[in-house]
């Protein structure tokens, strides 16, 4: 069984042999010639690398592709689910408040089955209010603080002599790649 090279062992090997290459040129211990085959050898093998890499990296990009057309069916499948579920609670609500409409209408508030017990219950009265929110009283009002990561991220970018305390970037690199 033969294993196939990975992606990061090529590039590993591809930073070997352009450390490689540059101990070439500047070992001054080699004379021109030696130095030139040395140097062509080991471009080679980095040129066949490089290619191997770009095969990889290109075998990588449809498996990413791929899964993420997997995910997409996936997501779909979700929803189509999800709306089969919705309908069935909306049925099933529907049901509930017909069966509490009759329920109400012959005046029976409790029913023992056999598999099933039906009890009719009074539910708290909703609380509506008739004011903008801005003028109900203080103790009435439960109020919640977002930061607004877009403009602190501006103020760090602008500040270049670092006085912001209570905020910093973070020291990590992201990337993104584009699959076209």
């Amino acid at each position: 069984m033969t294993q196939s090279i990975r992606l990061w062992e090529l590039s590993g090997e591809i930073q070997q042999l352009e450390t490689a290459i540059a101990l070439i040129v500047e070992n001054e211990t080699l004379t021109e010639e030696e130095r030139e085959d040395k140097l062509q050898e080991t471009f080679s093998e980095w040129l066949e690398a490089g290619e191997s890499f770009k095969v990889k990296a290109e075998q990588v990009a449809s498996y990413i592709r791929h899964q993420e057309a997997l995910a997409t069916a996936r997501k779909e499948e979700a929803k189509r689910i999800q709306s089969l579920a919705k309908q069935a609670e909306n049925q099933a609500t529907r049901l509930r408040n017909y069966l509490t409409a009759q329920m109400l209408r012959s005046g029976v508030n409790r029913i023992d089955g056999v598999s099933t017990k039906i009890g009719l219950r009074k539910k708290q009265p909703i609380v509506l209010i008739n004011v903008p929110t801005e003028k109900l009283p203080a103790e009435y009002v439960k109020v919640t603080y977002k930061a607004d990561l877009t403009k602190i991220r501006a103020l760090l970018k602008a500040d270049a002599m670092g006085a912001i305390g209570w905020a910093s970037l973070s020291e990590s690199h992201q990337y993104s790649i584009t699959i076209r």
